[in-house]
């Protein structure tokens, strides 16, 4: 036997095969922002931390150099040191406009970007 369904019955059941599969498809495209942040941040990570081996290896070197060109190692290190306060207080003080303002920029891109490419 048929089940005679109604026109109202009928809409109601397609309106909420609507809110679910609206649902899933917000869950999903959340997702897949979360997922790209992330992956962008690792990434970000690995290739900071070799980028780090490299600097301090690098920096090592140049303190050694800069020390045996002012007779004493050791002045080399400071020497070192020294510019790099001035250019950790450089950073500290323009810290606002260098990273707070790129990570903030990047991240509303990455959760833009789908919004930017519909309403092309």
């Amino acid at each position: 036997m048929e089940e005679n369904i109604t026109p109202v019955e009928a809409l109601l059941e397609r309106g909420q095969a609507y809110i679910k599969t609206t649902l899933q498809l917000f869950k999903l495209k959340g997702t897949d922002k979360i997922a790209e942040i992330v992956s962008n941040l690792v990434s970000g990570f690995v290739v900071l931390m070799l980028l780090g081996l490299l600097f301090i290896n690098l920096n090592i070197g140049i303190a050694l150099f800069i020390g045996d060109l002012l007779g004493k190692i050791w002045l080399g290190f400071f020497a070192l040191s020294g510019f790099y306060g001035v250019v950790a207080l450089i950073v500290y003080l323009l810290r606002n406009f260098l990273i707070k303002r790129t990570v903030r920029n990047s991240v509303i891109k990455i959760l833009l970007q789908d919004e930017q490419i519909t309403a092309d």
